[in-house]
């Protein structure tokens, strides 16, 4: 009888731990931060009117290299790290001068080399590049010196270094093993985290953008192409910071985003994001354009619309965050300048 009355207050127990936990999620929900997106459709915006400056640094190689096609960019220091996509080439660049540091070419099955170099994160020493087609994570000096690399156990498409390891955007998430994993320093699972907005299994990845950013705190903020909700790294969990709604224009929560052409149906719905100190800018789509919202964290009016003008003769489109900067890179044939050699032109859109 004892024993029975154990099992029952045992199962009583789980049954109010886990509504305490799903009250607790619930809460949080509640409590974010909602950004209403509206009257966008047609309007313009000058880009001016955000940035304080913008600066081109076109980047300078030897005449016999070309730069095929930019894949990731991260910065630390003065130093610009660059991954070619049609070489698989790591470059680093004077941030100042533009000129070329290094680079290397690191392709093959061998020790601290790499398959398919997807993305770069980057810290105050070091540069890692993720490896999607082997799972692994390769740690490079700033002379772009292999050091060492780190095996998982999964495929992952971005990747951002935290200071106790590694937090990684998994491709075959499980109720096992969620979309956002954390790994250690030495590829070991610590813990994975699933949302529960996601509505189906669409993954990001074919959205492109970058899934983690950094602001100029070190804060690690989380967001997924096409979702609605912005997470914050935070006691090494992710919790759920602000939410995008997009009102009627927003994609029904019983539409599965994963069998469906986004492109073709009425609805607004994310691009990617970005996390400035005094600032949150959203990209989004609707009705085949780029939208943009401009919405000050200190109550001001938010402005939403289309950046129509060009920036130092460059279109407004960037792709990174650094600090308070965004980052883009352009082709020099596509800036309204002439530049001696045909090098991407690197973007710096400062506040």
């Amino acid at each position: 009888m004892i024993g029975s009355l154990n099992v029952i207050n045992i199962f009583l127990f789980l049954i109010l731990f886990l509504l305490f936990s799903c009250r607790q999620g619930e809460n949080k929900q509640k409590n974010l931060t909602v950004f209403s997106i509206e009257n966008f459709d047609g309007r313009e915006l000058s880009c001016g009117r955000i940035f304080s400056h913008v600066k081109l640094l076109p980047l300078q190689l030897d005449t016999n290299r070309i730069i095929g096609q930019v894949k990731d960019v991260c910065v630390t220091g003065d130093t610009i790290f660059l991954l070619d996509e049609m070489t698989s080439a790591l470059y680093s660049f004077d941030k100042n001068s533009g000129q070329c540091l290094a680079s290397v070419f690191k392709k093959g099955h061998g020790p601290n080399e790499y398959i398919n170099p997807v993305a770069l994160s980057v810290n105050t020493e070091n540069l890692y590049v993720l490896d999607m087609a082997a799972s692994r994570i390769i740690k490079f000096d700033k002379g772009l010196n292999a050091v060492e690399s780190v095996q998982f156990d999964f495929p992952a498409s971005d990747f951002i270094a935290l200071d106790n390891g590694f937090l990684l955007y998994n491709l075959t998430p499980t109720s096992e093993k969620g979309k956002f994993v954390h790994i250690s320093g030495k590829g070991e699972y610590v813990n994975s985290f699933i949302f529960p907005e996601k509505r189906d299994n669409f993954n990001s990845v074919l959205a492109g953008g970058k899934t983690f950013l950094k602001n100029e705190e070190s804060d690690v903020f989380v967001f997924e192409s096409y979702g609605d909700i912005v997470y914050k790294w935070d006691n090494d969990s992710l919790q759920p910071l602000c939410r995008m709604d997009f009102g009627k224009l927003s994609i029904p929560s019983n539409m599965s985003r994963y069998n469906i052409n986004l492109f073709e149906e009425p609805y607004a719905f994310s691009g990617n994001v970005f996390m400035l100190a005094d600032m949150f800018i959203p990209s989004f789509f609707y009705k085949f354009r780029r939208y943009y919202g401009f919405i000050p964290l200190s109550g001001r009016k938010p402005v939403f619309g289309i950046v129509k003008d060009k920036c130092c003769g460059v279109p407004f489109f960037p792709q990174w965050q650094h600090g308070n900067e965004l980052i883009g890179v352009y082709l020099s044939e596509s800036v309204d300048k002439e530049f001696a050699q045909e090098q991407p032109v690197i973007v710096f859109y400062v506040r």
